[in-house]
């Protein structure tokens, strides 16, 4: 364990499929695809740093989102769930040279798990520091799988795609800004800048966020229309 974050819970995304590296504390969904028990017996664990703010800082930031997101659907809120075992929602990323252009969609990443029956999705950020540039784009241009997986996936990252397929598509920048909750929808073609340097700043700053998916489950029998949280 290294300032509060157990080793199993912390370090980077495999690089089989982002790059460049992103260290990370927590654990996410897209990196157990294929061992759900495992994702599932380190959430406790992965939950460390937030406990963590909790105590010392007396700030639950996943609370707190859920409040907000609460308030502005008029819905229920809660973190995603599977035969009564919790996600864990709340990944901690740093990175310098940002992430190429990419999508996120639970029903195409998640099949057999229970986020695969969202309908729509969304993902929200809140930045920790300070940075210069470490701005996202976001494409007006929807990840459809898997055609767009055959026609334009990279080889290597496996999770990045040809910049041609963006061509011509507007788009919006989200500039990076300390404390601002931001929201987006994922499964649009995003990416996140590196973060700038010049002559005098040759060292990039690192870029600290907390983050997590948010899924639409429609009404159910007697079960009312839920967002649910995600890493």
């Amino acid at each position: 364990m290294e300032n509060g974050v157990p080793h199993d819970s912390s370090g980077e995304y495999g690089t089989e499929f982002t790059w460049p590296r992103v260290g990370i504390a927590g654990i996410t969904q897209y990196d157990h695809i294929r061992d759900p028990s495992s994702y599932f017996r380190k959430v406790a664990e992965a939950m460390t740093p937030q406990k963590r703010w909790e105590c010392e800082a007396d700030i639950d930031i996943i609370e707190r989102v859920i409040a907000t997101l609460s308030t502005a659907s008029g819905m229920p809120v809660r973190r995603a769930s599977e035969d009564e075992k919790d996600y864990f929602a709340g990944i901690l990323r740093a990175m310098d040279r940002g992430i190429g252009a990419h999508a996120d969609f639970a029903p195409y990443e998640a099949a057999g798990w229970s986020i695969d029956q969202i309908v729509g999705q969304l993902t929200w950020n809140i930045l920790l520091n300070k940075v210069s540039g470490g701005d996202i784009t976001i494409y007006d241009r929807q990840w459809c799988a898997p055609d767009d997986d055959v026609s334009w996936s990279k080889p290597f990252p496996r999770d990045s795609y040809q910049p041609q397929m963006l061509e011509g598509h507007p788009f919006n920048a989200m500039r990076a800004v300390l404390g601002d909750l931001t929201l987006f929808d994922p499964r649009n073609f995003h990416e996140v800048k590196p973060c700038d340097v010049d002559r005098e700043h040759p060292v990039a700053d690192v870029r600290f966020t907390i983050s997590s998916f948010v899924g639409y489950i429609p009404s159910r029998g007697g079960d009312p229309a839920t967002l649910v949280l995600w890493s």
